[in-house]
Parts: C-alpha cells; structure tokens; sequence
C-alpha cells in the first residue's frame, strides 16, 4: 500500500470513527437518566400534586410502579399517564383529597420498569420525594365569617353533572337488586349578579347549551338557545326572598330550558370547625315566582362546618348538609304511592369565603319505599320518566320539552312540568312516572307476578355542580 492510500484508509477510518461517537452521543441524548423532576424533596402541596419525570427517560415497553410511604399503589403504562411534550415531561397525579390523605409529610416513589416481550420486567430505575400535604386550613380562634358577595356585573359559570338511578329489591326473594340508571345528563349554567342594594342581590340562573342527556342507552343533545332565566332576590346569607319566572304565567310560551340551583344558608356569624346548626334544603319549583315560600317546600337539615380546607384552588369551608328520616304521609309519583318513604340526602358545601360564593356542591338524595307487589299485573316494568333531574328542567309535556325543538331532543316521561332543583313530584323535581306496556307502571313501580310479595323500591339522585370559571 502507497503513502497516499494508507492516509486515505486512516482518514476514512477517522471520519467513521467520528460517525460512530455521533451516533453514540445521539443515542445518549435520546435517554434521559429517570428522575421526578417536580415537585421538589420537602415541597409542600395540597389537592392534585403533579410528579413530573422526563418522557425520554422511559423506554419502549416500559412502565411506573408508584409507592406512597413504602406501600405499593398502582402500576401505570405510559399511555395513561397525562404528558407535557413542551417541556418533555410525563406527569402522574395523585389527588390528595380523592384518597383522603391525611395532611404531614409523606413520601412518593415512583419505580421504572422495563416490560420486554416474552420476558419478565426488570426495574430500570427509582427516584421519590418527600412531600408535605397541607390540605387543611387553620382557622383564627375566633373564627371565619361566611358571607355571599353579590358583585354587580360577575358571573359564575358551573358545570353540572346529574345521574337519577333506580333500585328494585324483592324481599326475601334471594335475587340480587335491580339497578337502573334513568337518566344521565350534563351541562353548564350561569350564575350572574344583576344588582345588589339594601343588602339584597337581584341574580339569575341560566343553562348555557348544548346540555347532554343519556337516557335508555340513547344520547340526545340540547343545541337550542332558549334557555329562559330564572331570577332571585337573595340575601348575602344565600336566603332567598322572591322568585320570578318568565314563562310562568305564559301558558302557551314556546319550550324552554330552565335552570335553578338551591343555595346553602349560611346564618350570620363566623364559623368554625365542628360548628353545628339547623338548615333546610329547598324542594322548589322553578317555574314558579312568587316567595320562595309558596313555590317549594323545605327539608330541615343538621348542618355541620367539617373543617377549612383549600379547593380548586380557593380556601373553602366544608360545610355537610344531613337528613335522614320518613317523609310523613303518603308520596304521590304520578299515580304510585310511597307510605311514608325513608328519605336520606347528604350535601356536601364548598364555600369559597374570600370569594364570597359556592364552588362545589354534591347531593345525594335517596327515597326509599314499599309496594305491595300484588297490586300490579303484568311483567316487570322498566324505569319510566322521572322529569329531569335536580337542576335542569324544560317547559312542556316532559322535563326537557317534550318536543323536538331545533336539534334538541324530545322530552322523557314525566311530570307534566318538568323538575328542577329537588323538585316536588308533581310539579318539578321528580317528575311523575311514565306509563309503560304490560299495565306496568314505570318508574318507582315494581311489577311482576301477583302476590303478597313486597318490594323494596329506592330513587337516587346523584348531583357535582362545580366552579369552572369566572366572567
């Protein structure tokens, strides 16, 4: 070999030397060492804590074990995990509050294992923090006022999600209880402040379209944007004075989508954990105007201020709301009658106190009761119309219309007025139920074989009404 071709076969054995440590260095950059990035060791948090790690630092196949104070928690594939691809990061939440950890310092491990195919996983790395979850807020020694801020020109825009079920249980049958979900629905609607003088705010409450309605495996959507205010003259301590409808002297107005929600009484003074006091849920009708005494009725409740404690993002006061007894008398669903049915609603109030307004509330309401099953023929019935569900109701033959209405949706079985709020059976709320085939009734009713056999009859109402945002 000449001089000229050996420095020709070192330097083309130097450039691919050079290509191979590109390759190499290439190679590194895409692993990144496996670390939680945020947040840092000894951060304090509260509510949903995001622990950060680099995307890159995973491999193909790979997956997180997490561990909360050396107990083993989950295992979680990359794929469901939420990502920030701007900075590079996956992101595994912990909701503090969901798994009602208790507030103190704990420690998160987050383990990196590889999943080969056909092989058994191997860990690739570990990395944890020590946290400290501060969920609770102290209060003074004297306490924290709870007052309502009715500021002319805002408005508070809530999402709502509702879900009515129904639950058949033969006594002493041995079967496992039927559980029917009505209807499921969802919406937004908004609060907004018109006026506020001599201590009183004037507000409405109007859904906001499109609303969703699953019913019977079917979903339907509200597109139209009739939606008719409801307006309240209120007091700073949620009372409310006067209720005024548009429609509800019109008895030939087109359909209408309405919308009310019952505010906690808060009594005027300042408050703190353990507090206890008597309250009321209001039973009402949203189509009504007039006193909030002569459209709806009130259930007393046992009020309770659990603790201060941070929510969305706003110091709140936790305030739960608790009934459980027998409605006197006799229940009238549209032609089915509960004897005296066991009732049991829970509340549970986040107030946001230097906001001056609720940010999240969740209702559950139960009714329970018998029904002598031989006072029916026929197969069993399904779930027939109970209007529409706490807080959302339309004008017509049923609770959302009981019409097409400009891509909307024909209104379900029930009441002739629709529901709203926890509304009285009959004239909103519950609705009446539906007639189905088989001389069945639908809804609260059982059915079946004749007989002295009784069934135990439970309608459920599940409510989250959260904040989403301010105008």
């Amino acid at each position: 070999m000449g001089y000229n071709q050996g420095v020709e076969a070192k330097s083309i054995m130097k450039r691919v030397a050079i290509g191979l440590l590109m390759l190499c260095g290439a190679a590194a950059m895409a692993q990144a060492p496996f670390t939680i990035v945020r947040p840092q060791d000894g951060a304090r948090v509260r509510e949903v804590v995001q622990f950060r790690f680099p995307i890159r630092s995973v491999p193909q196949g790979g997956f997180i074990g997490v561990s909360i104070n050396g107990k083993f928690i989950e295992a979680v594939a990359p794929a469901a995990l939420d990502s920030d691809r701007e900075r590079g990061h996956y992101i595994y939440k912990w909701d503090t509050k969901r798994l009602n950890i208790p507030d103190g310092e704990h420690t998160v491990e987050l383990t990196l294992y590889s999943n080969p195919e056909g092989g058994s996983s191997r860990i690739l790395g570990r990395s944890s923090v020590r946290v400290q979850v501060e969920n609770e807020i102290k209060a003074p020694a004297d306490g924290i006022p709870l007052r309502y801020r009715w500021t002319p020109g805002k408005a508070y825009r809530y999402d709502l999600k509702a879900i009515a079920k129904e639950v058949n249980e033969i006594q002493y049958s041995g079967l496992t209880p039927e559980e029917t979900v009505l209807m499921d629905i969802s919406f937004k609607g908004d609060l907004s402040v018109l006026d506020f003088s001599n201590n009183l705010g004037l507000i409405s409450w109007t859904p906001v379209p499109p609303a969703i309605e699953i019913q019977g495996g079917q979903i339907s959507t509200i597109t139209s944007d009739r939606m008719a205010p409801v307006y309240q003259e209120v007091e700073t301590t949620g009372r409310v004075r006067y209720q005024v409808s548009r429609i509800a002297d019109s008895q030939q107005a087109d359909i209408y989508y309405y919308w009310v929600e019952d505010l906690p009484l808060l009594p005027p003074r300042r408050y703190k954990p353990g507090d206890r006091w008597s309250a009321t849920i209001l039973l009402g009708n949203p189509l009504a105007s007039g006193d909030i005494n002569q459209i709806g009725e009130r259930v007393p409740v046992a009020a309770r201020l659990e603790r201060f404690e941070w929510e969305q993002g706003y110091k709140c006061a936790k305030i739960i709301y608790e009934f459980t007894g027998n409605i006197p008398g006799k229940l009238d669903l549209g032609g089915l009658q509960l004897d005296k049915p066991k009732s049991t609603v829970r509340r549970e109030v986040y107030f946001a106190y230097d906001l001056g307004q609720v940010i999240r509330v969740k209702t559950t309401l139960q009714l329970e009761g018998t029904i002598r099953q031989d006072q029916f023929s026929g197969g069993m019935g399904g779930p027939g119309g109970f209007g529409a569900p706490p807080g959302f109701g339309g004008r017509g033959p049923g609770a959302f219309g009981g019409a097409d209405d400009e891509g909307g949706m024909r209104g379900p079985r029930g009441g002739p007025r629709g529901g709203g709020m926890v509304g009285a059976p009959g004239a909103g709320g519950l609705g009446a139920p539906g007639q189905r085939g088989g001389g069945t009734t639908g809804g609260f009713g059982g059915g079946g074989q004749t007989g002295a056999r009784n069934i135990i009859n439970r309608f459920v109402v599940e409510i989250d009404m959260k904040l989403l945002r301010i105008f």
